[in-house]
């Protein structure tokens, strides 16, 4: 049969096929975020709670490939997470297994902050709002990951740079400063968690204004792209 006259099937475009990747994951983001409270049910649970680091790997590694030149970043952070989150699998005691998770769980979030941001900068072709709309979310919720990291190294070099009247004894764990930075950076101020050292306030002042100018800056930014025919009918 003939074919003459006929044309090829229209691919998608790459944003198109990027987007199942970045569903997955702000689904890995919400689990890992605000999942934690797992952590305190035992050494299994936690175990069960850094292998779903697997899907923020699997995507960084996706990304990475698909612009290898720009992407080594990524791959570099992901060694280091499975670096540091299988030590502390082991040794969940350490407290330098502990910062070694922590390091790298932070190198990657804060790498592919800087690579989700530079996309909503500078979308590709194709780049519907529903992907910015992902892309910002999934930043968003990064920065409070790392921000939650940097709170978590800052207390164990330093015990006592943050106060948690319902902690009794021993310093802050990492879950409850995570908890702390994302209550931080929201702006939402519950007080539960204050920092006591003049770095800790300086860090989760600096969360704050961060927090306030990333919802302003992309807010406007989306205003400025969504409703083109272009952008939203097509891809």
């Amino acid at each position: 049969m003939s074919t003459e006259g006929t044309s090829p099937a229209p691919q998608p475009a790459p944003a198109a096929r990027h987007r199942p990747m970045l569903w997955m994951l702000l689904g890995t983001l919400v689990v890992l975020q605000f999942g934690y409270p797992v952590t305190y049910s035992g050494p299994a649970w936690t175990v069960a709670y850094l292998l779903v680091y697997a899907g923020v790997v699997v995507y960084s590694v996706r990304r990475a490939n698909s612009d290898r030149r720009r992407g080594w970043p990524l791959l570099v952070a992901s060694v280091a997470l499975i670096g540091g989150a299988t030590w502390f699998a082991f040794r969940q005691d350490d407290a330098n297994a502990t910062a070694a998770m922590l390091i790298g769980v932070g190198l990657l979030q804060l790498t592919l902050v800087v690579t989700l941001a530079e996309s909503l900068v500078r979308p590709s072709q194709g780049t519907r709002t529903v992907d910015m709309l992902l892309l910002a979310v999934c930043a968003y919720l990064l920065l409070g990951g790392v921000f939650g990291v940097a709170s978590g190294l800052m207390e164990l070099a330093q015990p006592g740079s943050f106060l948690d009247p319902n902690v009794t004894s021993g310093t802050l764990t990492w879950q409850g400063l995570l908890y702390g930075s994302y209550v931080t950076l929201a702006t939402l101020g519950f007080g539960d968690i204050v920092p006591v050292s003049a770095w800790a306030r300086s860090l989760w002042s600096f969360e704050a204004v961060v927090g306030t100018l990333f919802v302003a800056v992309v807010i406007a930014r989306l205003v400025g792209v969504a409703g083109f025919a272009d952008r939203d009918t097509k891809d």
